[in-house]
Formats: C-alpha cells, sequence, structure tokens
C-alpha cells in the first residue's frame, strides 16, 4: 500500500438501531402525540436521535402542515432547535444537517400558509444552509426554491414566478420529482390566471390531475381540480366547473379542515355568485371562512369576508356587509401593500364609517388581499 494512502476515520457518532418504516412511522405518531409543551429532554433525546423516526417525524408534519398550520410550526420549530444545538449526536454522515434543512423548510412552508411571509423567508434561508452541506443537496435545495416561489407569488412578483418556474419544474423532473413537478406546473397555472391568461392556465392544468403520481396526494389532486374548476368559471364555462369542483370534493369529504378543502368552498362560492345564486354563494364563502379560521390563516380569512361583505352588498344588506368588513380590518391592517392597496383601504374604512361602503374600495383592496394570499 502506498504510504499516501490513509484510511478515512469513521466517525465516532452513535449509531442507532434500525427500525423498519411502520415501527418507524409508529415511534413518530407516538412523539408528536405527546402535547408540545408536555415534551421533556429525556423524550427528545429518545425519539429525535434516531433518524428513522425523525424522517417519519418529517414526512408527518408534511402531510398536517395544511391541515394545522399552527401546530406543525410549533413542532418544527422545537425540533429544528433541538437538532441544532452543537452537541446533538445524530447519525453517521450528513443527517443533521439534512434534518436541519427539513425541519426548517416545513416550518417555512406553516409560516407563509399563516401568513408570517419575514419568518418564512428566514426559514427558508435555515433551510437552505441545512441542505447545501450534505451530500446531495439538489433535492433539498429544489424545495427551498419552490418555495421562495410560493412566497413570490403571493407577494404579487407574478413576472417573476413565470419566468423561474419552468426551470424549477425541469429541475424536478430530472430529480424524478413528479409530484414537485406537478406544484410547480400548478403554481405556474395559478399565476397565469391573475394575470389574465385563463386559456393558457387551463392548457396547464386539465391533464396532469390525472397523473399517476398524484394517486397518493388527495390534497394536490383536489387543488389542482379547484384551480381548474375557478379557471373554467372565469371562462363563463360552469358546467365544466362545477364538474371539477364536484371531483375535488369526493377527494377531500373525508378528511379534516384544510387549506386545500377551504379553497374548494372559496370556487365553488365565486361559481355560485356567477350563477347570480348570491345566497348560495355567500354559504359557500362562510364554509369557507369557517375553515380558514380553524386552521388560524387570518389572511384568507380577511379575504373572505371581504367577499361575503360584497355579495351582502349585492343583497342590500348593506349593515350586514359592514360588520364583516370592520372584522376583517385588523387582519388587513398586518398585511403590507402596495400604495394603491393602502389608498383603497384608507377610502374603504372612511366610508364604512360614514356608513356608505365605497363598493369600488371595497373591490381594490380584495384584488390587493387575492394577491397576497
Amino acid at each position: 500500500m502506498s504510504h499516501s494512502a490513509k484510511i478515512l476515520p469513521f466517525p465516532s457518532r452513535s449509531v442507532t438501531a434500525y427500525l423498519s418504516p411502520r415501527d418507524a412511522e409508529a415511534r413518530a405518531r407516538e412523539f408528536l402525540a405527546i402535547p408540545l409543551d408536555e415534551k421533556t429532554d429525556a423524550e427528545r433525546q429518545t425519539f429525535l436521535c434516531s433518524p428513522d423516526v425523525l424522517l417519519s417525524i418529517c414526512s408527518l408534519l408534511r402531510r398536517n402542515r395544511d391541515l394545522a398550520p399552527g401546530a406543525v410550526l410549533g413542532e418544527a420549530t422545537t425540533i429544528y432547535r433541538w437538532i441544532s444545538r452543537p452537541n446533538c449526536d445524530l447519525g453517521l454522515f450528513d443527517e443533521r444537517d439534512y434534518f436541519l434543512g427539513e425541519t426548517a423548510l416545513v416550518a417555512g412552508g406553516a409560516s407563509r400558509l399563516l401568513g408570517r411571509r419575514e419568518e418564512a423567508f428566514l426559514w427558508l434561508d435555515r433551510a437552505e444552509a441545512g441542505f447545501r452541506h450534505t451530500m446531495n443537496p439538489a433535492p433539498g435545495l429544489a424545495n427551498v426554491a419552490y418555495a421562495r416561489l410560493a412566497l413570490r407569488f403571493e407577494m404579487g412578483r407574478h413576472q417573476d414566478v413565470i419566468e423561474l418556474t419552468p426551470s424549477l419544474e425541469a429541475s424536478f423532473t430530472k430529480l424524478h420529482m413528479d409530484v414537485e413537478a406537478a406544484k410547480c406546473r400548478l403554481l405556474l397555472a395559478m399565476t397565469l390566471k391573475m394575470t389574465g391568461a385563463h386559456p393558457e392556465a387551463i392548457g396547464l392544468l386539465s391533464r396532469i390531475h390525472k397523473a399517476p403520481s398524484l394517486a397518493s396526494d388527495p390534497f394536490l389532486r383536489a387543488k389542482i381540480l379547484a384551480e381548474l374548476g375557478d379557471l373554467h368559471q372565469l371562462q363563463g364555462q360552469l358546467g365544466l366547473a362545477m364538474g371539477a369542483f364536484q371531483e375535488a370534493s369526493e377527494l377531500l369529504q373525508d378528511t379534516e379542515p384544510s387549506a386545500a378543502r377551504a379553497d374548494l368552498k372559496l370556487c365553488v362560492g365565486a361559481t355560485y355568485k356567477a350563477l347570480g345564486s348570491l345566497g348560495a354563494a355567500k354559504e359557500a364563502y362562510r364554509a369557507a371562512l369557517e375553515e380558514y379560521s380553524i386552521l388560524g390563516m387570518r389572511g384568507p380569512v380577511a379575504y373572505t369576508r371581504l367577499l361575503i361583505a360584497e355579495a351582502l352588498l349585492e343583497m342590500n344588506r348593506n349593515r350586514e356587509a359592514e360588520w364583516e368588513i370592520l372584522a376583517a380590518l385588523p387582519a388587513i391592517d398586518e398585511i403590507k401593500m402596495v400604495p394603491e392597496g393602502v389608498a383603497a383601504m384608507t377610502l374603504l374604512r372612511e366610508s364604512v364609517r360614514k356608513r356608505n361602503t365605497d363598493t369600488s374600495a371595497l373591490k381594490q383592496v380584495r384584488s390587493q388581499l387575492q394577491a397576497a394570499n
């Protein structure tokens, strides 16, 4: 053997016993079932130092993010802080960096759903820092890039999304991450909808909801169908819209409150309104409002209240509309709007104070909120 040859030192970290996926998920559920404020350091040491269990925990948190973003944010935050300790003994190679990236990415997605954008950007920076130090950073960094694009979409930076999404979808395709590639196509279609390019958006979504890769992700498939239905509604194709909504509803009818189901109810309400059924539209909006409220999504709650207010004004129930607007104002004040939105907000507030709601200002503020949510 050459004198220049060296035997690489094997890491001295402890090795945990291998767990089957079923056993790891059972342990993960056991850990997550313990209330967050009752978890002890000893329990964290027992559960979080097993990469198999931690992988299942991250998977469950991702699945539950749309169902309970507040709870998921709390869990992901505490797990991130636990494994970020300098003396955390986790795995043999890059496991610690990988799970720092995964938990930060989950926390960033939950923060976005809760309308905490600055917090979401910070979490995504942390996720990138974690994934960058892993042996195969490409999948993690691509997921971070997608999360940043989703934030750009919510901030109304539509041209950025239109420019960057096709390249990211190609990256996911090369990495054989078909579900993530479908998410990119959905995000691009949603952006095209916001810019008025409805036929192009319909073309993007008309086939992907039937893709075999989505069979295991009913929430994503339902979201795609809801967006497709909304696009048909905007094109005046109300029969096609209701058909897409019905198919999406069947995917979600046995689930708990979720952002996907609330979004679907919002789209159904818009279609009822287009049909002139204001009462049915208002009830669909209220059903969406209830789910958004349960999930703690303040931005969508405010947006939905303004939709309800518009329907009530068309029904000549002006006082009830004013109550909805007043209930939405505190959450709207927390959202950073462009100057035109701020001006419209001032007009709306003053008109409500005078008991003579300015409908054009209401529509402008609602449009700003739609872009923000």
